[in-house]
């Protein structure tokens, strides 16, 4: 297991002890009243939701299992007595603050960042086969806790996976990634809007606005700008998101990023094409192209890439399993480019509770 595996799984030990301390603050949560909790989980866009339940109708749903005396939003079921489920449903529970369930098969911060959500704990385990340069494995973590005893809007984030990146999208599955800890405080949500800052122990800070434009029922555009200082580097990014929806089973997204940083680093651009397919309450497809290119030392493309990938919750509601395979091109400026096809095994657990 690899240095970065273990430093993964303390980590996630340790959060397991953070929500532990952060369930003391959910009795004030559990005598809000229904109105109270849902004006609470309201999103930044209701278009932005009405896009995303094109690709899974029926998505964010009432958990219509609670009983009198379970009403509680933050209590979570046991599918079964095994104790496999007993402990995940016992942990989902502790991890609990109100949140907003993004019920999609393809989650993305762009949709969910937005949320005023409260406990979200998403944990991956990458499985590469690489044609030319072998197996290789990767475990990334992505966090986003609220503080005991702090207003909601102040949140600590945990994030090895690189999300926070405008070109994560393009990045290859074993690609070194900063891993990110800080806190992130929502200066305000709206219909269309958001601003936030959000400073990192790297040390970073950044702002981030962001503007969502419905244009009509099925289409809407995205707008993001972050500005950042990140030790004796200044920077910015600006990216644009279109997505469409076709009809109830397709939705197509289309996301540009380009940034900059002085230092001598330059300019990085990068475009990548979507198409979600829904198949059925357990299964979705994505079709993706990608290509990305930069400036410095000289002006190339990097990384460029073909490819889909099959999603599906299995034997748990909680439980992902996703296949991706995929042709790449790669270039570093010390090297020469690389093409060869790539098969990663994901597997996922998702702790969110509605």
């Amino acid at each position: 297991m690899s240095r970065q595996s273990k430093q993964i799984f303390m980590i996630i030990s340790w959060l397991l002890l953070f929500a532990n301390i952060n369930s003391t603050q959910a009795s004030t949560v559990f005598e809000q009243t229904p109105k109270q909790a849902e004006s609470k989980s309201e999103t930044a866009s209701d278009a932005t939701v009405e896009a995303v339940q094109k690709i899974k109708p029926n998505a964010t749903k009432a958990n219509s299992e609670q009983s009198a005396t379970e009403d509680s939003p933050c209590y979570s079921r046991s599918q079964s007595e095994l104790p496999l489920d007993k402990t995940f449903a016992y942990l989902n529970t502790k991890f609990c603050e109100p949140a907003i369930w993004f019920d999609s098969f393809f989650v993305d911060d762009r949709i969910e960042d937005d949320g005023r959500a409260g406990t979200i704990i998403r944990w991956y385990n990458d499985f590469s086969y690489f044609e030319k340069e072998g197996f290789k494995y990767r475990a990334n973590l992505n966090a986003r806790l609220n503080l005991p005893g702090m207003s909601k809007k102040l949140k600590l984030i945990f994030d090895s996976t690189g999300e926070d990146d405008p070109f994560s999208f393009i990045k290859r599955p074993d690609e070194e990634r900063d891993v990110d800890v800080g806190l992130r405080y929502d200066w305000y949500t709206k219909e269309r809007s958001s601003f936030n800052i959000k400073a990192s122990f790297k040390p970073k800070i950044e702002a981030r606005y962001r503007y969502t434009l419905p244009i009509s029922d099925n289409s809407l555009w995205r707008f993001t700008q972050k500005l950042y200082q990140e030790k004796s580097v200044t920077g910015e990014s600006t990216e644009l998101d279109f997505e469409h929806a076709f009809n109830p089973q397709f939705l197509l997204r289309w996301h540009s990023a380009a940034q900059y940083e002085n230092k001598g680093n330059g300019w990085k651009i990068g475009t990548g094409l979507q198409l979600y397919q829904y198949i059925s309450e357990t299964q979705a497809i994505s079709y993706q192209a990608k290509i990305n290119g930069v400036n410095k030392p000289y002006h190339y493309i990097d990384k460029a890439s073909i490819g889909l990938t099959y999603r599906q919750s299995y034997l748990r509601e909680w439980l992902f399993f996703g296949i991706t395979p995929e042709y790449t091109w790669s270039e570093d400026e010390d090297s020469e480019r690389l093409n060869q096809a790539v098969l990663t095994v994901t597997i996922e657990v998702l702790f969110q509770n509605v």
